[in-house]
């Protein structure tokens, strides 16, 4: 992120310094737009589950479709609100509009290549239940946790090894980055792949570097499938 220079003050063309109340709006946009995604991931997920048990021939296949086209519009107006929220005259909130954006085409799975254990902890109620649904019913065994202490809880509990953890960054309390840190003295061998409805970009801002395990929300249950596929993968880092 490049440093912004100091206007010049024999200058006349600086721009005054943003509004409180346009920092407000601005950051309560992109909580907005944080839950937005959060629910379309959810949307996505349990819409995928449905179809995976429709027959080819079942007209509601062609339902579940159309959900999944109304999941994509719904980034989209999160990705018009971004750009909105880019447009105040902060540095701060500024999030710039992301090119790409997954889309929900090709939403059948396939069965993982390999067994494994994971842990998914995520506060959002509805994100968590479809990501754990989607898991199992592709052959994974779960573990599931709402914050850090039931995580940690489960750590001190659960005997048996932890292959993934599968963390949201945005947790209350303690972020997904901490977490992490503890979880690893109880599973030192666990791969990590962290999730957010926040961008890079946005993560950035807030100095949170999550790296190459990153998932962004709405996330497609396929690409979930695949990302971990990958992050299990023996010789993966």
């Amino acid at each position: 992120m490049t440093r912004q220079k100091k206007p010049d003050e024999t200058s006349g063309s600086a721009e005054p310094p943003a509004a409180p109340a346009d920092d407000a709006a601005a950051l309560a946009m992109g909580s907005l737009v944080h839950d937005l995604k959060n629910v379309l991931s959810a949307i996505r997920g349990f819409a995928t589950v449905i179809g995976e048990d429709l027959r080819p021939s079942d007209p509601a296949r062609d339902d579940v479709e159309q959900i999944l086209t109304a999941v994509d519009r719904g980034a989209q107006l999160a990705q018009r609100m971004l750009a909105w929220r880019s447009s105040a005259p902060t540095p701060s909130a500024g999030v710039p509009i992301e090119i790409t954006l997954e889309r929900s085409i090709g939403w059948t799975m396939q069965q993982p290549k390999r067994s494994a254990t994971i842990l998914v902890v995520e506060d959002d109620d509805l994100v968590r239940t479809m990501t754990v649904r989607v898991l199992q019913r592709n052959g994974y065994g779960t573990l599931e946790a709402a914050d850090a202490a039931e995580a940690e809880g489960r750590a001190r509990t659960h005997v048996v090894g932890v292959d993934l953890l599968l963390v949201d960054i945005g947790l209350p309390v303690t972020n997904g980055l901490e977490l992490v840190e503890r979880l690893k003295q109880h599973w030192p061998a666990a791969k990590i792949l962290f999730m957010s409805a926040f961008t890079r970009t946005a993560l950035a801002e807030q100095g949170i570097l999550p790296g190459s395990g990153f998932l962004e929300k709405p996330f497609a249950p396929v690409t979930l499938i695949e990302r971990i596929e990958t992050i299990l993968a023996p010789g993966s880092s």
